[in-house]
């Protein structure tokens, strides 16, 4: 596999940032110390906040409808012409007004709702359930965050071990190209060989150019994550081992157990469930939308227009109670019923699915650690005999019994050999994030 192809593999690894449980794994402290940093200041989870702060007032809302209302009311009216009478009075014939030409009144009601069979608290039910799901949306927000810097970490550190291959490829070649020139100054060599390392090299330090600008991006994106303009990574590096461990793989296999349940605890299986949960109170709350409503109203204050002084204003009180009962809505609620019932199917099967491809997800993630075990258990392998035959050829090379081609092969060996490790470490170190996340584990 040439580098080129592990850049693009480590761009789209870093993309995908995983999850992982069965074993735990052992995080450095900067990394502890940038998913924190990520978690006070990625902006998306303070609009989560915001959005469950505002759906908690919504339930607060809720709880309002079987409290009182108190409305204080004042008004003016001019009225003419008004009723009048000519009645005799003692004998006298008087004009009687019975409702004065300025009414005034001034009073203080309150409303109350005595039983609304249900619905207020259906209410309520329905925005806490609206807020659940906020909450497990933040969860899932704040859990993909973690497994973003965690991923882009090791990236980072993937790409900072890769740059040390590249040094020492670098190093080798430029060594190579000094010893071969006096060679050739002496007769001893082609200036096709002293070419051929020449091109070497400078193939050797584009390829570190690009893995350079890939490190550039890992940071640029750490920064984004985390809001912190200089992250520290002092530690990515150290997670790679670049030492060859005579063909036994450092890296414990984390697969889950049998009878393990990947399901119990993860997160988008746990907000397809909260879901139904939400669709099953619109139910509820359809259900209820016609039902009668009880409710008490009184009111106490000033008002003018009563005889026989109708202009001076008198105290007045009076309450009463209400019943509404719904007769007929156009088959609104039966509709509205049966659109709830639909979205309640919808979210089950929405559960349903989320749990098959969690399975799904396992089940290739197994597959691949398998796989990336058993590869880097052949490239320790590989690295050890490819740094043995580049000593042999180096033997060869001072003693002038080797072709250039020999050579350059002994050090692309080697080269491909330690990158192709290097990149099988770092896509397990993927799979465990993958399988923690799967698990619904947390990071920290």
């Amino acid at each position: 596999m040439t580098y080129r192809l592990y850049i693009v593999a480590t761009i789209l690894l870093t993309a995908g940032a995983g999850k992982a449980q069965t074993q735990p794994m052992q995080l450095p402290d900067d990394l502890r110390a940038l998913v924190q940093q990520a978690n006070t200041n990625y902006p998306s989870l303070k609009q989560q906040q915001q959005l469950i702060q505002a759906g908690d007032l919504r339930a607060d809302i809720a709880r309002t409808a079987l409290r009182p209302n108190v409305n204080g009311t004042a008004s003016y009216q001019y009225l003419t012409p008004v009723a009048k009478a000519t009645l005799p009075v003692d004998g006298v014939n008087r004009t009687i007004q019975f409702q004065p030409n300025h009414n005034v009144n001034a009073s203080v009601g309150v409303g109350q709702t005595i039983y609304d069979w249900g619905r207020t608290n259906a209410s309520v039910q329905q925005a806490a359930d609206n807020v659940q799901v906020l909450r497990r949306g933040l969860e899932i927000t704040q859990q993909t965050l973690a497994y973003q810097v965690a991923a882009a970490y090791y990236g980072v550190g993937f790409l900072q071990r890769s740059l040390s291959v590249q040094d020492s490829v670098i190093q080798t070649a430029g060594a190579n190209v000094r010893l071969l020139t006096t060679r050739l100054q002496n007769g001893d060599a082609l200036e096709y060989d002293v070419l051929t390392q020449q091109v070497r090299v400078k193939t050797a330090q584009n390829r570190k150019i690009e893995i350079q600008n890939q490190l550039e991006r890992q940071l640029a994106f750490l920064t984004y994550l985390t809001g912190n303009p200089n992250p520290d990574v002092s530690r990515a590096m150290s997670q790679f081992n670049l030492e060859a461990s005579g063909g036994r793989v450092t890296t414990q296999p984390f697969l889950i157990a049998d009878g393990q349940n990947p399901l119990a605890s993860n997160k988008d299986v746990q907000l397809a469930q909260d879901r139904v949960r939400q669709a099953e109170t619109d139910i509820l709350v359809s259900d209820l939308s016609g039902r009668p409503n009880l409710s008490f109203s009184g009111s106490a204050g000033y008002r003018n227009g009563y005889l026989p002084e109708i202009n001076t204003p008198r105290f007045n009180i009076a309450a009463g109670v209400s019943l509404t009962v719904p007769i007929y809505a156009g088959k609104r609620y039966q509709l509205q019923n049966q659109a709830a019932q639909l979205n309640l199917n919808a979210s089950r099967y929405a559960v349903e699915n989320a749990s098959a491809q969690v399975k799904q997800s396992i089940a290739q993630l197994n597959a691949d650690i398998r796989s990336n075990q058993s590869r880097l258990t052949n490239l320790e392998t590989q690295v050890l005999q490819a740094q043995k035959a580049l000593q042999i050829a180096n033997a060869r090379l001072r003693n002038g019994v080797i072709t250039n081609v020999e050579l350059q092969s002994a050090e692309t060996g080697v080269e491909e050999a330690e990158l192709g490790r290097l990149n099988f470490q770092y896509q397990l170190m993927l799979n465990q994030l993958e399988l923690k996340r799967l698990l619904g584990e947390p990071l920290l």
